[in-house]
């Protein structure tokens, strides 16, 4: 319904500036002489010099929403006491919610000031006050007959129960909410409260035979439900158990009365019962789905109920330690819980909040992270495990064709292979009718390879589950159906299908061209592994497996970002006032070889550079927990080096040489009959004797771009390290060079090009805290070009992706101004594959524009 429908269906004509509703007579309210609040969105305190009225910042109130500014003059001639045009062109943005707690109990009159400052963008704005709907699909340019005038909202609200007031806005169906002003005043004596229509959605009076139609039979859908819409992993003790089934004639129903923490609901193969993790116990169950046979079936969060094709046994698959990636995968007889037996421990899988493994129709391979955001499938025969793709909420089809896909980091899209890593293309998922272009949740794979569920749009009250069917060629959605039609949030959801329809692999070549993944080279061709390896970090995107002389999987690495650090175009670490922190038993495992064999090497590759850096800093350190002692590799004015501690015997330091920007080098430093030798790029730069017992050294950390502690941190790019239990001898170093090398070369340098320019819109970083387990985000901000310093660039406005949130905190660059002018150093985003999996705190709402990556951020 348009916000003009809305209004012609209250019952009280609009006023000038101001409209109000339906009345329902609730008496006279008393309540103690109340001050009346003026408050100016997302800007500073305001004198009004006509009144005196004093425009108070919205610091004391504001609970979420982002400052924006509309650079444009206000019309305000037709709004009785409008406030000064400074506080009309501020605004509170992107899902508004303002809490006034210490509000008593009484009858008020709120007053919402709007200007809409943009001429061609879609509105549909809707606010809730103490939940109830009083706003709805507000376009302001239309209701104020024009862009860049005020309009008012005016109503009368009655705050009762001691809580004070809330005002909720979200954007709707259109592409921003926001708002310039309010003011809570003293209602007339005698007033009554504002009720609005009722708008509620309702599902079609046919809606079973139309998705019967949809789906070629029956189907039977299951989901969570929340009040809160910012718990997408349905965390707290707030969900419903929902379902839905085409033929029982009950619409959707409530399954487990009460309200938990339902995550993760799954229908088993036959349909008739639900799989479900209860967050607040730590513990999977199952419930039939009409509400019956509630029982518990193992500790530990479940993923995905399989049937097995030869012996018709059902397993329910339980990542067994609570938020712990590394627990191991076991799976659980249905029937019979007491029947289990661990299925995966190669490495570690999914993140803390959620386990995403699900089986393929044959049961041979599992989708998954290894761990997230690292995503793509695991061979459960063979132990061994593919990286497809960064990115969130793996799937793999439930017939045998083995194709699988990877959520983006922009939520928007997935990228799509027909089997493991082959033929990569993009399927853009942000085609939900009303919804288009925006971001959605919770993309999950059905028992017919051919749908999908998902919630849309992302987190908000208008959150509803939808079912999507792919085309045949797994290029599209082709049709996307609503499930769901509320004001609550929809969360999760999983449909079975009587049906379902298990497709072998289409033949032939798709006929539509679907856009391509990006594709990266990460990493040379696979060789043989060195003899002594004990740790293993080539970058993000590798699997940095140990493996035996068979080439199965013995230990799987991984390595934290912290701080500043971010990937690079190569999935290696990029250290800016940042580290990379290895697995936290990294140290011990060596110190095992080590003590063992009384030898080592370690090994890194560098690049991206200070040529002569001023301060002291470490590239790498193997040492003690304090500090004080151990082995570093160094970098300083003299260059690169490195220095030996690790006992009571005096330091020992070797000089590797210098480096110039924009070169690569390859590090090593070995360690056998008590020599000590450095090598760089494959060349021994020196070597000495030392008198250090080895044998007894128990290193505590492993660091990289850091000494413990956050000191002499290091500026530069780092990938494939590496440390042996063993000393590495000049013909396997030169060996190792040379793969490096080769790789080296087939990497193309990125088309750059710096330019001035000025920022016209401003993504606000999101919460850190809501983002979790995300550690980083990019910001969306979009620049006017005013001059070109060096390369070529024809478009004159761009979107530039820039860093704003690094380990886990929000950069202070992020703050930047609407209005002033930066230099940007920008690279075409689509060359840069290590961003598609990264949070992006977006809140562009304008046409389309060219896509760079701040390289310089």
């Amino acid at each position: 319904m348009t916000f003009q429908a809305f209004l012609r269906r209250i019952r009280q004509p609009l006023a000038i500036g101001a409209f109000c509703m339906a009345p329902v007579f609730l008496g006279a309210a008393t309540m103690k002489e109340f001050k009346p609040l003026h408050i100016n969105c997302g800007g500073g305190n305001i004198t009004d010099k006509k009144n005196g009225i004093v425009w108070i910042s919205d610091k004391g109130y504001i609970v979420k929403g982002k400052k924006y500014r509309f650079n444009t003059e206000p019309e305000t001639k037709n709004v009785p006491g409008a406030p000064p045009a400074d506080v009309y062109e501020s605004v509170r943005r992107a899902n508004v919610t303002y809490r006034f707690r210490k509000l008593d109990d009484g009858m008020y009159k709120l007053r919402m000031h709007f200007m809409d400052g943009k001429k061609v963008a879609k509105r549909s704005m809707d606010f809730y006050v103490d939940g109830a709907h009083l706003v709805q699909n507000l376009s302001v340019r239309e209701a104020a007959g024009g862009v860049n005038r005020a309009y008012v909202f005016e109503a009368i609200v009655e705050v009762k129960g001691g809580k004070g007031m809330e005002i909720r806005g979200t954007r709707g169906h259109g592409d921003d909410v926001f708002i310039s002003a309010l003011e809570i005043l003293p209602a007339p004596v005698g007033s009554v409260a504002t009720r609005p229509a009722d708008t509620s959605p309702h599902s079609p009076a046919d809606m079973a035979q139309q998705l019967r139609e949809f789906a070629g039979g029956h189907v039977r859908l299951v989901w969570s439900r929340t009040e809160v819409e910012e718990d997408f992993y349905v965390a707290l003790n707030d969900s419903q158990l929902m379902g839905y089934d085409t033929e029982d004639g009950k619409g959707e129903r409530i399954i487990l009365q009460g309200s938990g923490s339902y995550a993760m609901p799954t229908l088993t193969p036959d349909g008739k019962g639900v799989v479900f993790t209860d967050q607040r116990q730590h513990k999977c169950f199952v419930i039939g789905f009409d509400g019956t046979g509630l029982r518990e079936i193992a500790p530990g969060y479940a993923s995905d109920v399989w049937q097995d094709p030869a012996t018709g046994r059902t397993w329910v698959y339980v990542r067994t330690g609570w938020r712990d990636p590394k627990s191991p995968m076991v799976r659980y007889d249905l029937k019979d819980p007491s029947q289990h037996e661990e299925v995966w421990s190669k490495s570690a899988t999914g993140q803390p909040q959620i386990s995403y493994f699900q089986l393929s129709g044959d049961g041979r391979l599992a989708a998954d992270g290894f761990p997230w955001p690292q995503c793509g499938v695991a061979d459960l025969k063979s132990g061994d495990f593919n990286i497809t793709a960064k990115g969130c909420w793996p799937g793999v089809a439930p017939d045998d064709s083995h194709r699988s896909f990877v959520f983006t980091g922009q939520h928007t899209s997935i990228q799509f292979f027909d089997e493991p890593g082959s033929n990569a293309r993009l399927v853009n998922l942000a085609t939900v009718p009303g919804w288009i272009g925006r971001k959605l949740y919770h993309p999950r794979w059905t028992n017919d390879v051919h749908y999908i569920t998902a919630t849309a749009p992302q987190w908000m009250p208008e959150t509803e589950l939808y079912l999507g069917r792919f085309d045949s060629n797994f290029t599209r959605i082709d049709n996307w159906f609503r499930i769901t039609y509320n004001n609550t949030s929809d969360f999760f959801g999983d449909a079975w299908f009587e049906n379902a329809s298990m497709h072998k692999p289409q033949p032939g070549i798709p006929q539509v061209t679907p856009p391509p993944a990006p594709v990266v080279t990460v990493a040379a061709p696979a060789q043989a592994q060195v003899p002594g390896l004990v740790f293993l970090w080539e970058n993000e995107r590798a699997k940095n497996a140990i493996l035996d002389d068979q080439g199965n999987i013995i230990r799987r690495w991984t390595a934290k970002y912290e701080g500043g650090t971010r990937p690079n175009r190569w999935f290696g670490a990029d250290l800016r006032n940042g580290s990379l922190v290895p697995d936290e038993d990294a140290a011990s495992v060596i110190a095992q070889g080590i003590q063992k064999s009384g030898q080592f090497t370690l090994s890194v590759d560098v690049s991206h550079f200070l040529s002569a850096p001023k301060e002291h800093s470490i590239i790498a350190f193997l040492g003690s927990a304090d500090g004080k002692s151990g082995l570093m590799l160094e970098h300083d004015e003299q260059g690169f080096g490195v220095r030996m501690s690790i006992d009571s015997s005096a330091p020992t330091r070797l000089s590797l040489g210098q480096g110039r920007e924009g070169e690569h080098h390859q590090l090593v430093v070995a360690y056998s009959d008590g020599k000590l030798v450095g090598y760089d790029n494959g060349v021994e730069k020196a070597s000495t004797k030392v008198a250090a017992n080895v044998s007894r050294w128990n290193p505590g950390v492993l660091l990289f771009g850091r000494a413990p502690g956050g000191a002499s941190p290091w500026t530069g790019s780092l990938e494939n390290a590496r440390v042996y239990d063993r000393g590495l001898t000049l013909a396997e170093v030169q060996t190792k060079y040379g793969q490096a090398a080769n790789l080296w070369k087939s990497r193309q340098q990125a088309q750059r090009v710096v330019v001035e320019a000025e920022l016209l819109q401003a993504s606000e970083p999101d919460d850190p805290v809501t983002i979790a387990p995300y550690m980083r985000s990019l910001g969306e901000n979009v620049y006017r070009v005013t001059k070109v310093v060096s390369g070529e660039l024809e478009a004159k406005e761009i979107v530039a992706l820039q860093w704003v949130i690094l380990g886990g905190k929000v950069l202070p660059s992020a703050e930047r101004e609407e209005g002033k002018t930066y230099t940007l150093v920008l690279e075409p985003a689509d060359v840069h594959p290590q961003l598609a999996g990264e949070h992006r705190s977006s809140d562009i709402f304008e046409p389309e524009m060219p896509v760079f990556y701040d390289v310089g951020s």
